[in-house]
């Protein structure tokens, strides 16, 4: 059997929400080395998917997914399907670990290696129909670290959506900025008992909010550029932990942190008392991620407080999904 795991992203946010500017969408985010997605192949005539997870793809998006690799399949004249297990764990659907893109992506390149096909990561990353929102997911899943990406050319014509709105082959790839090693920190993972958001809410948010003002991206590519990005260039904890802050009152984070209200304003005040320097929101969340100089007891005080979340230590992840065979 081929097995491959891969790991999640925290999507930091997206930048160019604006109608008029150069660029549409771009993001900052990164890979971190837990918890792994594991999902298991062997060969079939045909898809077959089974999700184990609780909360993993809705009948429509497992129907809508099938469909999509039976295309990839007579798109590249392949002999062969296959039977998909993915293993439950931790990482659910839509709370902001990047599940779907990395599912996708992790099936399509089973495909290649199933049928014995050669293929770089851009025949995985185009047949995939994933990035077309953001460019975070596309390459932490085959290189981890930190990814700032620019978005794609702004010709007026391209509506603004959520990543699911745009699975579909042959999407315009997000341009990479830059790919950096990340330093060895520990960071928090909360993900909290909010009902996460459907595809449906997050095409609806997109479509209300969009576009935003210049001025507001202007001042998140700031935060980006001068904040995130040389903070963890040049290992410098405190000036990325304001940043992080920082940008949880921009514009367009402060909208995607509306969808949760005052509940979410309540968790983040638990996690800060436990110690936390900085809280941030993974896209459009609930999942809630954080900060300190002792997160283990960090993680301790937050479960206590609010048994009823999911919290963990992990750490930044410097490398791309893992290919093994039983």
């Amino acid at each position: 059997m081929l097995r491959i795991k891969a790991f999640p992203r925290i999507h930091i946010t997206l930048i160019g929400m604006n109608r008029d500017g150069y660029r549409l969408n771009g993001g900052i985010g990164f890979s971190i080395s837990t918890p792994v997605l594991e999902l298991g192949f062997e060969p079939s005539k045909s898809i077959c998917i089974e999700d184990l997870r609780k909360c993993g793809f809705t009948k429509e998006e497992l129907k809508r997914f099938k469909s999509h690799l039976e295309k990839v399949i007579q798109t590249e004249r392949l002999d062969s399907g296959f039977r998909c297990i993915i293993h439950e764990g931790i990482i659910q659907s839509h709370v902001g670990f990047g599940s779907n893109s990395m599912v996708y992506l992790s099936c399509v390149e089973a495909l290649f290696v199933i049928n014995k096909r050669n293929y770089n990561e851009d025949d995985v990353i185009n047949l995939s129909g994933r990035g077309g929102t953001s460019g975070i997911g596309i390459n932490t899943y085959f290189k981890g670290g930190y990814v700032f990406d620019a978005g794609i050319l702004n010709r007026g014509d391209r509506q603004f959506a959520p990543s699911s709105s745009f699975a579909s082959m042959g999407n315009v790839k997000p341009l990479l900025l830059k790919n950096i090693k990340l330093p060895e920190w520990n960071l928090g993972i909360v993900i909290p008992q909010f009902i996460p958001k459907t595809e449906e809410e997050e095409k609806a948010f997109f479509n209300e909010k969009c576009p935003i003002e210049k001025e507001a991206v202007e001042e998140i590519m700031y935060e980006a550029v001068y904040g995130i990005t040389t903070s963890l260039m040049e290992n410098e904890f405190m000036t990325f932990c304001k940043s992080v802050d920082s940008l949880q009152l921009t514009k367009w984070k402060k909208l995607e942190r509306e969808l949760y209200g005052q509940d979410l304003i309540m968790l983040e005040s638990i996690i800060r008392n436990a110690g936390a320097i900085c809280v941030g929101m993974s896209s459009l969340g609930p999942l809630l991620y954080f900060f300190g100089n002792d997160v283990a007891i960090i993680v301790e005080k937050v479960k206590v407080a609010m048994p009823e979340c999911v919290c963990f230590k992990t750490s930044f992840n410097n490398i791309g999904r893992i290919i093994e065979y039983d």
